[in-house]
Formats: C-alpha cells, structure tokens, sequence
C-alpha cells in the first residue's frame, strides 16, 4: 500500500500560486472596470459632441438663410 505524502514546498508552491492568479484575477476585474468606464464617458462625449454639432449647423444654416433673406429685401429697394 502506498502511503500518500504532500511536502511542505509543495503545499506552499500550490498556496502560492492560487494566491497569485486570485490577486491576478482581482487586478484584471479592476483594470477592466476602469477601463469600461472611461469607454463610457468617452461614448457619452461623443454623443454630446454629435448634439452640440448638429445643433451648431442648424443654427449656421437658419444665420445664413435669415441673412440671404435680408439681401434679397436690401437689393429689391
């Protein structure tokens, strides 16, 4: 009958390394955390830049047809 027989090193080596790729594991989750949330600001800007676009060419478009419009009445006189 064999008689079973865990070393010292061994128990350690496998603490070891159970600690590390929990402490591994723990820095990827926070690495994957922080780097979600700045991907959700950066989408958020982009969509408040798209607004703030689209809101600037409508405005540049409503400027120059109000200023073709008062030509036009300047050049009938």
């Amino acid at each position: 009958m064999k008689k079973f027989e865990l070393h010292l090193d061994a128990l350690i080596t496998m603490a070891l390394v159970f600690i590390l790729a929990v402490g591994f594991l723990l820095y990827q989750r926070h690495q994957y955390s922080v780097v979600m949330q700045e991907n959700i600001d950066l989408v958020w800007e982009n969509v408040t830049l798209k607004a703030d676009l689209q809101w600037s060419a409508t405005r540049l478009e409503a400027c120059v047809d109000g200023g073709q419009g008062a030509e036009d009445a300047s050049q009938s006189n």
